[in-house]
């Protein structure tokens, strides 16, 4: 017979019943969600690669002569490309506030999953010093009752 009796953290079993937090959890209409796809789309090398390859048949086209109105060093192409990071700007950060958001939601869950871990240690050290009282009182009993206690082999 053990006197242990384990009680469980609270949050694990509000665990069970709600997932992790993601960003389409976030109700952030659709200028968040739209802030949030550009941002998620802007982070990518596929982005890289559509824009290195803009700027260089921009380039061609330019030397080649089919673009005449931006000889080099092409000051429209760099125009429109500052154009565009100044747009961008402001949408991404947007977007990182949206993603952000989902992200300290998650930081907290794991802080509380570490924090009912902790408590299910903690009960774990309990019931073994549980019964370690319990073998030792039946080791005792088996010694006061005349019996030589038997050797544990390994």
């Amino acid at each position: 017979m053990t006197t242990f009796t384990h009680s469980q953290h609270p949050h694990i079993e509000a665990r069970k019943q709600h997932g992790p937090p993601l960003t389409s959890h976030e109700h952030i209409g659709f200028n968040g969600r739209l802030g949030a796809a550009i941002t998620r789309a802007a982070g990518t090398m596929w982005a890289f690669y559509g824009a290195a390859l803009f700027m260089a048949a921009w380039m061609a086209l330019a030397e080649g002569g089919v673009i005449r109105f931006d000889p080099f060093p092409f000051a429209f192409l760099l125009f429109m490309g500052n154009i565009v990071q100044l747009l961008l700007m402001f949408v991404i950060m947007v977007g990182q506030q949206v993603l952000g958001s989902a992200a300290d939601k998650r930081a907290v869950q794991t802080y509380r999953d570490a924090e009912a871990i902790l408590h299910e240690c903690l009960e774990l050290e309990r019931h073994l010093q549980s019964q370690d009282l319990a073998l030792g009182s039946i080791v005792e009993r088996f010694g006061a009752a005349g019996g030589e206690a038997p050797r544990a082999s390994l």
